[in-house]
């Protein structure tokens, strides 16, 4: 029965490879965290307020684990904005009471009770996933455990909230939790970017009921000596990996380096995997070199001074060809068009070029970009947000180096169409019967890349500025392989996701109009029986 809750599992703490703050930094910061946990009387809601890059993903861990060794973890939940089902708003609540569920008996057995009268909760509005998920099962809950829950209140963790692709949900959701009651016998940490939907929520008069700490607040000199702490052990750390001089590297160049980073963790995390890639004593000095007065320095200028050092070096056009810089920058174009992270063979085949050949070009962007070891055949993803956002975003990359968004989300989209025409088959799914359910036969899986092109492809044509040259494509997979879509999307069960990817295509605002003639996919759609003809929609 929880299973209707649909959980993220890949949202988990247990999930992230990433690790916490090290060791002996962000002390007092933990500490406070640790207090108000600890606190029955402390506020219900936790926002940690902070500038991309200041560390707010890892304390997000640090305190999970730390809350797990005080039993007081009762569930978590990261989001991310390049993966579909962590950047879903409506994932989150039902993931959350999954994992809570599992923590308590009396909770769970409530639980259950609202998922027989609420089965489809998991797809419902974030308002009614708050009654169903958490005020009405806690209110089935005994006068005993409710007590006992307000005095050892579990935590529940919702890490990177700006990430979340619906900005109106975001809020939904931030409302439903600033009106809990003081006495509602769990309490959430939230984390975000301060973007403006979000703390719009936050200036509510009930202050009594949330807290908020900005990193950028915390005085700067603490920030300072942790970074300069982080720096230090983990370049003697490289240094004795590479056998490097004992003495290596200088107070001076950690000095250097800590001024630089500011109040950036993401600045010294980066910079430390530039330097421990390749040629550390090189690759410090070129860092050290970079210095310049800070007074003249925006708030990322030291972070995209990284990140411009690392691209120039791979995107060197006396090293490499047009073409090999082309490719590296459609790559990452794709990576960040893409709707959930790629297995580097899915991202090679919609983009159709040989894995080798992205790995070679990745390989150069390795301090921000994780590509699996060689023989593997594992994710490929940014390291951080701000790498997408320098990208991305105006006046932060020089323009030889900045990607285009629509072009990635063209060449995802091409790539989806064209794997669906060559890919999709009469009983795809090897169904024995048609007249049993999928969960009552043995069925075939289908590859990660039909299943990527199949859910997603509606997503990137929409998404893609001029999307003239997907035409023929669409076309070919909508008349010739409807059916064997729709039996993809059975099989995955998302078949809610037919009418809607359909529907987002007619009811475009894009200037470029064509007709295709949709015989059965009209009586479907429309319900037209008997009367299949043309039907002009608009692309975008």
């Amino acid at each position: 029965m929880l299973d209707k809750l649909k959980h993220v599992p890949s949202a988990e703490i247990d999930a992230l490879k990433e690790e916490g703050c090290m060791g002996c930094t962000r002390v007092t910061l933990l500490d406070t965290l640790r207090d108000w946990s600890e606190d029955p009387m402390a506020h219900r809601i936790f926002w940690l307020d902070g500038m991309a890059g200041t560390g707010k993903s890892a304390i997000a861990r640090s305190l999970c684990r730390s809350l797990r060794e005080a039993s007081l973890l009762g569930g978590s939940f990261f989001c991310r904005r390049q993966d579909e089902s962590r950047s879903n708003t409506r994932r989150i609540l039902p993931s959350l009471a999954w994992s809570l569920a599992f923590r308590d008996s009396q909770y769970q057995a409530s639980l259950l009770l609202m998922l027989q009268q609420v089965p489809n909760v998991a797809e419902a509005a974030i308002e009614v996933q708050f009654k169903y998920l958490f005020e009405k099962p806690f209110c089935g809950v005994s006068d005993r455990l409710a007590e006992e829950l307000k005095y050892t209140s579990p935590i529940l963790v919702i890490d990177a909230l700006d990430e979340c692709a619906d900005n109106e949900e975001v809020e939904q959701l931030l409302q439903k939790l600033l009106g809990i009651s003081p006495d509602f016998p769990v309490k959430f940490f939230l984390t975000s970017r301060p973007e403006i939907h979000i703390r719009e929520q936050f200036k509510s008069p009930q202050s009594m009921l949330h807290r908020i700490l900005r990193l950028h607040d915390i005085d700067e000199s603490t920030v300072t000596e942790d970074i300069r702490h982080y720096l230090t052990v983990q370049l003697k750390g490289i240094g004795k990996r590479k056998s490097l001089d004992p003495d290596w590297p200088g107070d001076g160049d950690i000095e250097i380096l800590t001024r630089q980073a500011g109040t950036l963790f993401i600045y010294a995390a980066t910079a430390i995997k530039y330097i421990g890639d390749h040629r550390p004593i090189e690759r410090l000095q070129k860092l050290t070199k970079t210095d310049v007065d800070d007074d003249c320095q925006p708030f990322y200028g030291r972070l995209d001074e990284i990140y411009t050092l690392v691209l120039s070096a791979a995107l060197d056009p006396k090293k490499y060809s047009t073409k090999e810089i082309c490719q590296t920058k459609q790559i990452l174009g794709a990576v960040l068009a893409s709707r959930e992270p790629l297995h580097l063979s899915d991202l090679a085949r919609l983009l159709g070029v040989d894995t080798g050949g992205i790995r070679m070009d990745l390989d150069r962007i390795h301090a921000v970009i994780f590509v699996p070891p060689p023989g593997t055949d594992g994710f490929v993803y940014i390291f951080h947000a701000s790498f997408a956002d320098y990208l991305t975003l105006p006046c932060r990359a020089p323009e030889n180096m900045t990607v285009s968004l629509s072009d990635g989300h063209r060449d995802l989209a091409n790539g989806s169409l064209q794997i669906m025409k060559s890919d999709l088959y009469f009983n795809i799914s090897n169904c024995r019967t048609s007249y049993l359910p999928n969960r009552d036969q043995p069925l075939a899986t289908i590859s990660q890349s039909l299943k990527y092109s199949c859910l997603h492809w509606s997503h990137h044509i929409i998404a893609a500025d001029d999307p003239s040259c997907l035409l023929p494509p669409l076309e070919d997979v909508l008349l010739e392989k409807f059916l064997f879509w729709l039996e993809v999307l059975s099989l995955t069960e998302m078949i809610g996701l037919a009418s809607s990817s359909i529907m987002r295509i007619l009811t475009s605002d894009k200037v470029v109009s064509v007709s295709i003639t949709f015989f059965f996919l009209s009586d479907w759609l429309y319900g037209d029986r008997g009367n299949a003809g043309q039907k002009t929609f608009s692309l975008s």
